[in-house]
C-alpha cells in the first residue's frame, strides 16, 4: 500500500465552495459598517445637542430668563447664546454656539448645519425654528464655515433636526421644550 500525502482534488474543491459560501453570507455584514458608523456618530451628536440644551436651560433658569421669548446668556465666558424660552435658538448664535462641535472653519470638515427657512412671500425667507445638523461626509454640496443654505443636508437623509422651544398662547405660557429628532434613512 502506498503512503498518501496531501489532499485530493475533490477535497480541495469542497473547501473552496464552503469558503465561497461563507464569504457571500458574511460580506454584507462588513459592507454596511460605514453607514452604521455615520448613524452612530449622528446619535452621539444627538446626545451632545440634548446635553447642550439642558446646560443652556439651566443657565437661563439661574439667570431668570427661562420664560422670555428671547434672551441671551454667556457660555464659556465670552460668547452670547441666543435663547428662545430658555432653550438655545435654532440658529448659529443659539444651538451652534453652545455646541461648538466642529463647526468652526478649521473643523468644518466634521459637521455642517443648515438653518431651516421658508419663503415668506415677500421675496425673502423666514426661519422655521429648525436647524439641521449632519456630518459633512454624508452631504453633497458646499457651504461656508460649516453653514449650508441650499437644502443639501435634508436631501442627504442622514441628519438631525433641532427644533427651537415655543410657547402656546395660554396664560401663563406653556413652554414646549426644544426637541431633537434623528433621520438616519440615508446614512
Amino acid at each position: 500500500m502506498r503512503n498518501q500525502k496531501g489532499f485530493t482534488l475533490i477535497e480541495l474543491i469542497i473547501v473552496i465552495v464552503v469558503l465561497g459560501i461563507l464569504a457571500v453570507t458574511a460580506a454584507p455584514q462588513f459592507i454596511n459598517f460605514s453607514s452604521d458608523a455615520r448613524a452612530s456618530a449622528l446619535k452621539g451628536m444627538e446626545g451632545s445637542v440634548k446635553g447642550a440644551t439642558q446646560l443652556a436651560y439651566s443657565k437661563a433658569a439661574i439667570k431668570g430668563v427661562e420664560t422670555q421669548p428671547s434672551a441671551s446668556i454667556q457660555v464659556k465666558g465670552n460668547s452670547n447664546v441666543a435663547l428662545t424660552f430658555g432653550y438655545p435658538a435654532a440658529s448659529e448664535a443659539g444651538i451652534i454656539s453652545v455646541l461648538d462641535g466642529g463647526f468652526a472653519s478649521d473643523l468644518s470638515s466634521d459637521w455642517v448645519y443648515e438653518a431651516g427657512s421658508q419663503d415668506d412671500g415677500s421675496g425673502g425667507t423666514e426661519s422655521t425654528g429648525e436647524i439641521f445638523i449632519a456630518q459633512s461626509s454624508s452631504v453633497n454640496g458646499s457651504g461656508t464655515d460649516g453653514a449650508y443654505s441650499s437644502g443639501d443636508i435634508v436631501s442627504s437623509q442622514c441628519y438631525l433636526t433641532y427644533t427651537a422651544a415655543s410657547a402656546t398662547t395660554a396664560t401663563p405660557p406653556v413652554i414646549s421644550p426644544a426637541s431633537v429628532t434623528v433621520t438616519a434613512d440615508g446614512c
